[in-house]
């Protein structure tokens, strides 16, 4: 089973036994959704956009026009949290 790395940024804090690392849990959270929340800051103003994605391999795809001020300040690569709720 591959466990994906945790870092300072990645690992659960609140509640830490209930994360998971695994690639199967994450994969599998990931492909039982299609809407997430992206949260992005610009000029120190904070942004959070929700908007549909999908997981192909190890890649998440998200939904927008290429003209939009999220995926233009993301092709610039500024730092983003994409968060995907699953309620069961």
């Amino acid at each position: 089973m591959n466990t994906l790395a945790r870092s300072e940024r990645t690992k659960v804090k609140r509640l830490p036994a209930r994360g998971a690392y695994d690639q199967e849990t994450i994969y599998s959270i990931l492909d039982d959704g299609f809407i997430c929340h992206v949260g992005f800051a610009i000029d120190g103003q904070p942004y959070v956009i929700p908007t549909g994605y999908a997981r192909i391999g190890d890649h998440v795809y998200i939904h927008g026009s290429s003209a939009s001020r999220m995926l233009r300040s993301l092709a610039e690569g500024i730092d983003v949290c994409v968060t995907v709720t699953h309620v069961d």
